[in-house]
């Protein structure tokens, strides 16, 4: 009996591993599209309105195939296979195409195609999304036909300099903090001297390691100047709301997207005002954490093409902390009056930015022993004449804050519900108050970004036919990397301090924050952290804007 239940239970095992292999083979096949018999697939690539500076170069198509059912995988950014196609003859007009074939791997589910040899225009005309990205589906195997037409456009700012200025200035903020904030916000220019490009080692997990190959990155370390040239600046790019970024595209995979490489259309007229404000130091939002030279803090408005406030989005600390109805907020006479936060037990804060003031916000330090020891929150000022100070706009006097008004200003409170909204708390009554004093000083200079790879060179389709800037501002606008000492986190436990990374530089909007200026402001969407949220705390309507 024994060598019976002894073949009995090698048979079982078998039949069990049999179905295992079946059962896992059926199912990888549901993620994946095979070639059984692959045959060579036409390409046709076509370039359309080269740019003169290209003349004479070579250039060349690299196909990389990628099996990536999940993105997340540990090998998902190893092609499969990589193909080049170099052209013949150096580029001599506007237009160029070419035509081969080639045998593509058994299995793919992701094609980048990237057009190369194009150095010399990077930052100033963008082919469209480059590399361009196809996925495998059963239609392309059939087709046996891959094609695509790079077009180049430039990548200077439609919107003449004038009209920008005078969007940016209409609705420069009202700055409200706590009256012993230590760090207002300055500006960059005083570093001008001290800018001395330097490289720094990726993080292991950073996602360029796997997508781009890329070790280091750049940063650029100044001196401690915090008590030096306190003037405040304010920094702003103004641009069309139909704004394409390459590699944003659902086919693309992550961490190829290139901030460098967007391009303009004018669309319905709608453009973006994105504002940058500048503090020396980032401390907080407790004394334990997040300690960093150099912050950008930025929000957005959606405005329409005959410059009507729509919409305006909020970010901070990595997230996009609010976007809402611009009627939905306090301003006057244009200008959005924002809240600067400062941290708890005694912090000065990370100068997280609301549109709502005298609320708290809990938020998470990374685990539950952090969030013990440092318990950080984010505590925003109230608009109170005892206890906080404005930075406001060089337009507006003091005549002008005699009666500001804060609150919904709506009588009838049966309007103020809305589905998912924070109803319950909504809404205290509205209130006028007298800011006259609260003034502690102005924003003495708007700053327009220029467009990186166009700075200080010939115009081609700019309305205003130049790209001048200040020699003060140059070095900035052409830097890719971190602005401070802090360019990546470092946790010493014997201080008990986490430093932090400094920002990315605003024109390339390179970091999570920058990332959501650079998309229109478009549907209700707020944050919520530990305890609280940066959501409404009214809902206005056409009267709630002061004029």
């Amino acid at each position: 009996m024994k060598p019976i239940k002894k073949t009995a239970t090698y048979i079982s095992l078998a039949v069990f591993l049999l179905c295992v292999t079946f059962c896992s083979s059926s199912n990888g096949k549901e993620l994946e599209i095979t070639n059984i018999n692959p045959s060579p697939i036409r390409f046709q690539f076509k370039l359309k309105s080269i740019p003169k500076e290209l003349k004479g170069e070579r250039i060349s198509y690299t196909l990389q195939f990628y099996f990536c059912p999940d993105s997340k995988a540990k090998d998902c950014y190893t092609p499969v296979s990589t193909k080049t196609q170099k052209i013949a003859k150096p580029l001599q007009s506007s237009i160029d195409q070419i035509t081969f074939q080639e045998v593509i791997p058994n299995q793919w589910t992701h094609l980048s195609i990237r057009l190369e040899g194009i150095e010399k225009i990077q930052g100033k005309y963008s082919p469209g999304h480059n590399p361009f990205w196809i996925q495998n589906t059963d239609s392309i195997l059939k087709k046996q036909n891959i094609t695509h037409e790079f077009t180049f456009v430039s990548q200077e700012n439609l919107i003449p300099n004038r009209k920008q200025e005078e969007l940016a200035s209409k609705f420069a903020p009202i700055l409200v903090f706590h009256k012993d904030k230590k760090y207002l916000p300055t500006n960059i220019e005083k570093y001008a001297n001290f800018f001395h490009p330097k490289e720094y080692t990726l993080p292991n997990k950073d996602i360029r390691r796997k997508s781009l190959g890329q070790t280091t990155w750049n940063y650029v370390e100044f001196p401690d100047l915090r008590d030096r040239e306190t003037q405040t600046h304010l920094y702003y790019h103004v641009r069309y709301a139909k704004t394409t970024v390459s590699g944003t595209t659902k086919e693309t995979l992550p961490g190829f997207r290139d901030d460098g490489n967007y391009w303009y259309e004018v669309g319905n007229g709608d453009m973006v005002i994105s504002y940058w404000i500048w503090y020396d130091w980032n401390e907080g939002p407790t004394k334990f954490g997040n300690i960093h030279q150099g912050d950008l803090e930025s929000y957005a408005l959606l405005v329409s093409r005959d410059g009507k406030p729509k919409r305006i989005l909020l970010t901070g600390h990595d997230h996009i902390l609010l976007d809402t109805d611009f009627r939905n907020i306090n301003s006057l006479k244009n200008h959005p009056i924002l809240y600067v936060a400062k941290g708890n037990m005694g912090s000065d804060g990370g100068n997280p930015t609301s549109a709502y003031g005298g609320y708290t916000v809990k938020l998470h330090a990374g685990n539950a022993l952090f969030n013990y020891i440092s318990d950080p929150w984010d505590v925003f000022p109230s608009f109170d004449p005892e206890n906080s100070i404005l930075i406001i706009p060089k337009d507006l006097s003091e005549k002008d804050l005699t009666s500001v008004k804060i609150g919904s200003g709506i009588k009838d409170k049966s309007i103020q519900t809305k589905e998912n909204s924070e109803s319950d708390n909504l809404p205290e009554p509205t209130r006028y108050i007298d800011a006259r004093k609260m003034i502690k000083q102005k924003i003495e200079r708007l700053v327009a970004w220029e467009e990186p790879g166009w700075v200080d060179q010939t115009a081609d389709k700019d309305p205003d036919g130049h790209h001048k800037v200040d020699p003060k501002l140059s070095s900035f606008f052409k830097f890719r990397g971190r602005l401070g000492k802090h360019p990546r986190s470092d946790l010493r436990i014997r201080e008990l301090h986490q430093y932090g990374e400094s920002p990315e530089n605003a024109p390339f909007k390179t970091n999570i924050e920058q990332h959501y200026t650079f998309e229109s402001p478009k549907s209700e969407r707020s944050y919520t952290d530990r305890e609280g949220n940066y959501g409404p705390k009214f809902l206005g309507d056409d009267s709630t804007p002061q004029k």
